[in-house]
């Protein structure tokens, strides 16, 4: 007579069900945590592609503003004349709105200051875009590692299924105990 070691049926299925448990845990906490994390990431994408849209609007327009200065004063002096104290003054405002710093007057002297001040804008922009790019770039790599470490794990909670729910069914398959 050979005696085989039997695992009781109940202890089959109670690791099944553990497993099963275990994987609806992870699948409730940790990986829809991490999705949510994931879909953060993908919102400051989204938030950074918009203020990038934004500011290429802004330097956009700061050639528009400097373009539209040297007409005026190219007008002027062809027409030697000077700008019209109501137009200077709308320009000034317009400038020192976009400048943030004030603005004497506009005239010939006073142009090539003008149109640094402008420039420097201009290049501070094209930083804060440059900058943003990186960010995003940034972002994409990050995000691309949460999709594989949200993959691995959707992939973990799926096998803990299948093998919880096979030891499950072991119960079925193993009609002895209820033969007793």
């Amino acid at each position: 007579m050979t005696l085989r070691w039997q695992i009781p049926t109940w202890s089959v299925v109670a690791t099944g069900l553990l497993m099963n448990i275990v994987s609806a845990l992870m699948t409730n906490f940790y990986i829809e945590d991490e999705v949510q994390a994931a879909n953060v990431l993908i919102q400051q994408q989204i938030s950074n592609d918009k203020l990038i849209a934004l500011t290429w609007q802004q330097v956009e327009a700061i050639d528009r503003k400097r373009e539209h200065l040297v007409t005026l004063m190219v007008i002027s002096e062809a027409n030697h004349h000077h700008i019209s104290p109501y137009l200077a003054q709308f320009v000034i405002d317009d400038i020192q709105a976009w400048l943030g710093e004030p603005v004497d007057k506009i005239t010939k002297e006073a142009l090539p200051n003008i149109m640094e001040k402008l420039t420097n804008l201009q290049s501070s922009q094209r930083d804060k875009i440059n900058q943003l790019y990186i960010d995003n770039l940034a972002l994409i790599d990050y995000q691309v590692d949460k999709a594989k470490n949200i993959s691995m794990l959707k992939s973990l909670a799926l096998f803990l299924q299948i093998i919880g729910l096979g030891l499950v069914l072991a119960r079925d398959l193993n009609r002895k105990d209820y033969d007793k």
